[in-house]
């Protein structure tokens, strides 16, 4: 594969600058180069030709008389008016240049624009003429100059404009260069997210240094894919493990069992009934950890629309029934009932798994209260006990497959329960949260899943 020629960043700016300037340089030579064929041409007359006129103009009142004034004998370059007595007797001056005019005429000072001069000539009577020019560029054609702004004007504006064209142009093909290596950008963290690696285009960037940022997320998106597919097979074969060990113990557990029936049904001595009620009693707990083994790496179930009263008294019944023998008091707070989508097995089970934990790790004379609520759209399960409460550990870990809080743990809890809640919160796309009561002794596990319509 032939190697790209890649520009950089500072060369792709130099370039515009240069561009810019350069571009608008040599509109200044080419308007000039215009302005002075348009002189050269006759079109128009030289910055002195006003003020020529004017001064042939003054010889020539300055021999008239305010009676005897011809307005042909001056120049159409020249503006003028005949004051005699501060009495305007003719001008061909607007009303606004005759005030400056008049301004000027008086001594007042800072009233002439720009370019602009008057002459005060005395007349042969008396009587003053007052000739005003501008020392600027005029039309040569008298129709012109009464039609049309002056020159200097749209000279100055069409330059303006043609360098400001020339700029705009320029800014727009650059913003056009970075937004397409930009674009390029985007759709590899698109494809990325999306983990679509072989959709990332690395051959249409033009900048170097765009190239590199495109380099480094498609070694970014490489690692993280290898990253989460290696954890996905960690996790697919700890699964598997899981389901094989299940599956290899349930053979030898049923042999003990079986054995042991035979054992109980003879007739043995108190110690030896003893040993053998033991033994019954190992093999059923073993039975329940492979239980949970198998129900910790089962695939989450369908999730259909379930009526949450019907959900709320089916695990009443449960939590009475694991509080009643171990003398907790079990309360219900049923503050909403609606329908939501879930699957009902699962979060049934995982419910349960709450209320499970909570009876076991709540003193006699205690009490497990469940409330079933409606906040916000999410539908809530919460489930919170008068035992010690977790441990920091415990908060930062629980629902962890296989943690177990050293504050919290017995010999029937291996640290499934909450791993199997999590995991169904994360189905329904809600959460499992964990807390401790504020004030008093006591945790809280909450199931909050959004309410799908």
């Amino acid at each position: 594969m032939a190697k790209r020629k890649l520009t950089s960043l500072r060369t792709v700016l130099l370039r515009y600058l240069l561009l810019c300037g350069g571009g608008c340089a040599l509109i200044l030579v080419l308007w000039w180069i215009i302005f002075m064929q348009l002189i050269n041409i006759g079109f128009l007359l030289p910055a002195v030709a006003s003020a020529q006129a004017c001064a042939d103009a003054r010889e020539t009142v300055a021999s008239m008389t305010a009676d005897t004034f011809d307005s042909l004998q001056i120049s159409d370059l020249c503006r003028w008016a005949v004051v005699q007595n501060d009495t305007v007797l003719q001008t061909n001056m607007t009303n606004r240049q005759l005030k400056i005019a008049l301004n000027s005429y008086h001594g007042g000072s800072g009233n002439l624009v720009l370019m602009q001069y008057q002459y005060d000539v005395k007349m042969a009577d008396g009587s003053f003429c007052l000739l005003q020019y501008d020392y600027a560029l005029p039309y040569a054609d008298p129709a012109l100059r009464d039609t049309l702004p002056d020159f200097q004007t749209c000279y100055f504006v069409l330059l303006a404009a043609l360098i400001l064209v020339w700029l705009g142009w320029q800014t727009h093909c650059t913003v056009r260069v970075f937004a397409a290596e930009t674009a390029r950008l985007n759709a590899a963290v698109d494809a990325i997210a999306a983990r679509q690696l072989e959709q990332i285009d690395t051959d249409g960037v033009h900048i170097r240094e765009f190239d590199a940022t495109l380099q480094a997320l498609q070694t970014m998106g490489r690692e993280l894919t290898d990253s989460l597919q290696s954890q996905w097979r960690m996790e697919q074969q700890r699964t598997e493990q899981i389901a094989a060990l299940a599956h290899d113990l349930k053979t030898p557990l049923t042999v003990i069992q079986g054995n042991a029936d035979l054992l109980a049904e003879d007739a043995l001595s108190a110690d030896q009934q003893t040993q053998v009620e033991a033994i019954l009693r190992g093999t059923e707990r073993a039975r329940h950890y492979l239980a949970a083994l198998r129900t910790a790496g089962a695939a989450p179930a369908v999730q259909t629309s379930l009526a949450s009263h019907a959900l709320t008294e089916r695990l009443a019944q449960t939590a009475r029934a694991l509080c009643a023998p171990a003398g907790i008091q079990f309360i219900l707070q049923e503050e909403w009932q609606g329908t939501i989508r879930a699957a009902e097995n699962d979060l049934l089970r995982a419910a349960e798994n709450l209320l499970d934990n909570a009876a076991a790790h709540t003193p006699r004379g205690g009490t497990v209260t469940l409330t079933v609520a409606k906040e916000n759209n999410s539908f809530i399960l919460r489930v919170t006990d008068t035992g010690p409460g977790f441990t920091p550990e415990a908060l930062a870990k629980a629902g962890e497959m296989l943690y177990t809080d050293a504050a919290r743990s017995d010999a029937s809890h291996q640290g499934l329960g909450l791993y199997f809640a999590k995991k169904v919160a994360q189905f329904h796309g809600g959460t499992l949260v964990l807390s401790n009561l504020s004030g008093t002794h006591g945790a809280c596990a909450e199931l909050r899943l959004p309410i799908g319509r």
